[in-house]
């Protein structure tokens, strides 16, 4: 009956006991390393005495007389330009000899070049190759921060390392990274960020060279693999434009069609004169946003150009939640306080509005609570409009929704085309707002946050 306790004492003392072996660890091979580089400077000034005496020796043998003091004095400074490489020859051969481990990581660092680039799977890239680097320069964990670039976002390794830190400068040590290192491309500023290294040796000038050269490689290797994936997004968005216009000239014109006749034939039918009223204009409304999101969804890359005005948000809400057919089984809370009006193009905020809602009713198979609130909130000393869409659904991936979730084709469900949470950030970005997503996993619901500036302040950005 006490073993159970003495085994769960026994392990928390080990687990507590781990940094402290770790450190004394490090303590006992720093030793090791100092003491070997002693003997190495002992050995090149042995050496350094034996070839003056030898000089000496040799002096006498062959002339017969002794050498003075000073002419000792003035071999030995001679001499002495020749001490420093011999140090540091006998420290890279004890490096060599008793510590190889060291010596191999910063030649796998140099090694690693441009003919890695094909082994390198084009979806995931990132995270391959935060792998080979953790498993070339022996660290415990590494990062990358692009979220700078164009669709970037973060990515670590393993999935346990340390979150980065919101505001990442290089050089120097970032959070629980050592090595920061900046990555130069086209495509912005991105940084490569290394944990310690698994037996806690420090970083030397050696392999910070080596790292550096590394940093070189992994921009490289980061441009091919965004030149690969924007070949391949061009290709699947071709395919995609011709499908749209497959549609577009058969059965969803047909639709259109169809929403247009039965438009002109209510307004001659028997039904009350305001029902009539608001039918066709609902219908008209539905027909006008399918056609525009056609043509959205035939060029997702299209550039975007919202005509900004004094927005009510508040009234945009309430309008596209009312004229919206909600399944039985969702229950709506809406929690829309007075906020002042923003700076926004309505028929593009609705379109991100209608998207984080069918996405809602999806991931909740049409049944669940659906939390829709509105608030005003300071960012960066801005008054802004936040909207907060919270549903009760399947959730999000947490790698899913820190790598891909806002990027074109990336989507999760089995039929998605991975289209529009792509549009929404582009209008987002548009409008000079921002488009977030929080999930504590699946099966726990998820919720997207809108930003929008004020109206207010985006004149006086204007006037300044």
């Amino acid at each position: 009956m006490c073993l159970i306790p003495a085994w769960s004492v026994w392990r928390s003392s080990v687990i507590s006991a781990r940094p402290r072996y770790r450190w004394l660890k490090y303590f006992f091979r720093r030793l090791l390393h100092s003491i070997a580089y002693f003997l190495a400077s002992v050995g090149a000034m042995a050496l350094f005495v034996f070839v003056l005496m030898l000089a000496e020796s040799l002096i006498y043998v062959l002339t017969g007389t002794p050498i003075s003091t000073w002419a000792m004095v003035i071999a030995g400074i001679a001499a002495a330009f020749g001490f420093a490489p011999a140090v540091d020859h006998m420290q890279r051969w004890m490096d060599r000899l008793f510590f190889p481990r060291h010596i191999n990581m910063t030649t796998a660092i140099s090694q690693l070049g441009a003919e890695e680039l094909a082994d390198l799977s084009v979806e995931d890239v990132e995270v391959t190759l935060l792998a080979r680097i953790c498993k070339v320069t022996h660290r415990r964990y590494a990062a990358l921060d692009e979220r700078e670039c164009e669709g970037g976002g973060t990515f670590v390794y393993p999935p346990d390392a340390p979150a980065i830190p919101a505001h990442v400068r290089a050089p120097g040590p970032v959070g629980g990274y050592e090595v920061c290192l900046p990555l130069r491309h086209g495509h912005g500023r991105s940084y490569l960020l290394l944990g310690p290294g698994e037996d806690g040796w420090p970083l030397s000038a050696d392999e910070r060279r080596g790292l550096e050269g590394l940093a070189r490689f992994v921009a490289m290797s980061l441009e091919h693999a965004r030149l690969t994936r924007r070949q391949l997004q061009e290709a699947r968005l071709d395919s995609l434009s011709r499908i749209t216009r497959q549609l577009h000239s058969h059965d969803l014109k047909n639709r259109l069609h169809d929403l247009t006749f039965l438009a002109h034939h209510l307004q001659s039918g028997r039904l009350e004169k305001e029902e009539v009223e608001q039918l066709v204009s609902a219908i008209g409304k539905v027909a006008g946003r399918m056609q525009t999101l056609m043509q959205r969804i035939a060029d997702p890359n299209a550039p975007l150009h919202p005509c900004l005005v004094a927005l009510d948000l508040r009234s945009l809400i309430a309008r596209t939640v009312r004229e919206r057919l909600w399944p039985e089984g969702v229950e709506l809370v809406l929690e829309l306080a007075d906020v002042p009006p923003v700076a926004g193009d309505a028929d593009l905020l609705r379109g991100v509005l209608e998207n984080l809602y069918d996405n809602a009713v999806q991931a909740m198979n049409s049944k669940g609570r659906l939390q829709i609130v509105l608030r005003s909130v300071v960012q960066h000393d801005q008054a802004m409009a936040e909207v907060r869409v919270r549903d009760t659904g399947c959730g999000i991936p947490p790698e899913f929704l820190r790598q891909k979730l806002f990027q074109l084709f990336a989507t999760s469900k089995a039929k998605g085309l991975g289209v529009g949470l792509y549009l929404s950030r582009r209008i987002m970005l548009a409008h000079h707002g921002s488009i977030e997503a929080e999930s504590a996993g699946p099966g726990k619901g998820a919720t997207f946050i809108l930003r929008l500036p004020l109206w207010r302040d985006e004149k006086a950005g204007e006037e300044r």
